[in-house]
């Protein structure tokens, strides 16, 4: 009896044992054939901060659209520098991004022009420049001559981005020569109140307008005719020369009634380079006032502010001056902040909302909370500036857009400088934001929204000093005071 019973006690150990090879079997079939037809299909999560690794919905949209192929060579030299090698891995990365949204009409291929002369050869003729790239291998300074560059080829037309190595602006880049290249006309943007100048290193705009030239046709508007119903904006610039009279007045509420769009940089209080005041001569504050946007006669001060270069030609002296404000006061959702993290206003007035069931108003950019204004009897000397009470500190709105029921937009920064070459900070993006609103404004937000592949740095929010010491010291103490408590808890569990 004892023995039968060991037999099938044996038995159902053996029964057991197939089953579990059985199921281990099972499981290994169905995991190399779930993986041989998932093989095909590709996923991917974009974690990152607003998604910084994925195509932009405008980018999308512009590629899946395309009526034609469009070539995108990569030419990458294969003796590049060490460092440059996993940039060229995140180009690579980028590319096949594209090729995913329309493998029929994008052509992408990654090309050596060291080890192909038919490379080299359509390199130099599309004038694909060679990089000087310095490097310390071994103990030895070398320099080297590579490739790093893009063409992109459509319809017998070329765009060149000579070199590629800002990963970060590439995707913006890369699709607005694509849109470029595709587009049968491109869009028109007047430019009014700006002075041509014989001399390219005296225009005050040409960083603007090379940016602009890339995606619109650009042209200086005579005032004294009618606006052509074409130019989907216009940019209307401050000199304090220009005084526009009863008919220019009546000229540009006609574009703007025929739902016309534009984009004003102009003072409450004019600023002479000798830090002396005038009052605005443009005589633009009733077109404003009827968009209900009132531009207010003041200069504004922040506690956030731009350094600014006091001394000569042979000394320098920085230090931060509160009448060019820092902010990033406004909501990145919105598109027109697409890539914009800091922006910098010189010598700016506020603006008051005056609200009418016929317009719809956005406030967009304000100050920082620790901000004051200087009303009558300015005071602009760096060294004599007043300082203000705790009462007097506020955040003010510095940038607003209207649009009017039935008629045209506007949008409105009040410093004439915004945009000036020379008032234009390493941190201050005010040049993205003028692109991303003129884009808006211009191609129906073809481009808005693109965003930059990695962020670098973000501006910190304006806090209190005291809030800063707490922060600070959580993040000295956190960490050590978690250990600890891990460590007593585990004593006590041993015990």
């Amino acid at each position: 009896m004892e023995r039968i019973r060991n037999i099938n006690l044996i038995s159902l150990l053996k029964l057991k044992s197939l089953k579990i090879q059985a199921v281990i079997v099972l499981a290994v079939v169905v995991f190399i054939v779930s993986n041989l037809i998932l093989m095909p299909v590709s996923l991917r999560m974009d974690l990152s901060y607003g998604k910084a690794y994925s195509l932009s919905s405008s980018t999308k949209k512009i590629v899946k659209n395309l009526d034609d192929v469009v070539a995108i060579k990569f030419y990458a030299s294969s003796d590049l520098p060490g460092r440059l090698l996993p940039l060229k891995n995140e180009v690579v990365d980028l590319l096949n991004e594209y090729k995913r949204e329309n493998k029929n009409k994008l052509a992408i291929s990654v090309l050596d022009p060291k080890k192909n002369q038919k490379s080299l050869e359509e390199a130099k003729e599309s004038g694909l420049p060679e990089l000087q790239f310095s490097q310390l291998e071994r103990d030895k300074y070398a320099v080297t001559a590579s490739y790093f560059g893009i063409i992109i080829s459509y319809g017998g037309s070329k765009e060149v981005l000579p070199q590629v190595t800002d990963v970060e602006s590439l995707e913006y880049n890369l699709t607005a020569s694509i849109y470029k290249l595709t587009k049968k006309e491109l869009a028109k943007i007047g430019v009014l109140g700006y002075e041509e100048t014989p001399n390219p290193r005296e225009d005050e705009l040409s960083l603007l307008k090379q940016i602009f030239r890339q995606q619109f046709t650009v042209d200086a508007i005579d005032i004294s005719k009618e606006i052509d119903a074409s130019y989907e904006t216009i940019l209307v610039l401050d000199n304090n020369k220009k005084e526009y009279n009863e008919q220019e007045m009546a000229i540009l509420k006609k574009y703007l009634d025929n739902k016309g769009k534009a984009i004003f940089f102009i003072d409450g209080v004019w600023v002479l380079d000798n830090l002396t005041t005038q009052p605005s001569k443009h005589n633009l504050f009733p077109l404003l006032s009827e968009y209900g946007i009132r531009l207010n006669s003041n200069l504004l001060l922040s506690t956030s502010s731009e350094l600014v270069n006091f001394g000569g030609d042979l000394v320098t002296f920085m230090a931060p001056y509160p009448f060019w404000l820092k902010t990033n006061n406004y909501d990145q959702k919105i598109s027109f902040f697409s890539n914009v993290n800091q922006l910098t206003y010189p010598w700016a007035s506020s603006l008051t909302i005056q609200k009418s069931k016929d317009l719809t108003i956005k406030e967009l950019v304000k100050t920082t909370k620790k901000s004051w204004e200087q009303k009558d009897g300015y005071v602009l000397d760096p060294q004599n500036i007043p300082q203000p009470a705790e009462k007097d500190l506020k955040e003010y709105l510095i940038s607003a857009y209207s649009e009017k029921k039935g008629g045209g937009a506007i949008m409105v920064f009040p410093s004439s400088r915004f945009v000036l070459n020379r008032y234009l900070t390493r941190t201050s993006d005010n040049l993205g934001l003028v692109l991303n609103v003129a884009n808006d404004f211009a191609s129906g937000g073809a481009l808005s929204g693109i965003r930059q592949r990695q962020v670098s740095f973000y501006p910190l929010p304006e806090i209190p000093d005291a809030m800063k010491d707490i922060f600070k010291y959580i993040n000295i103490l956190l960490l050590p005071f978690l250990l600890v408590i891990f460590g007593v808890v585990r004593l006590l569990l041993r015990r």
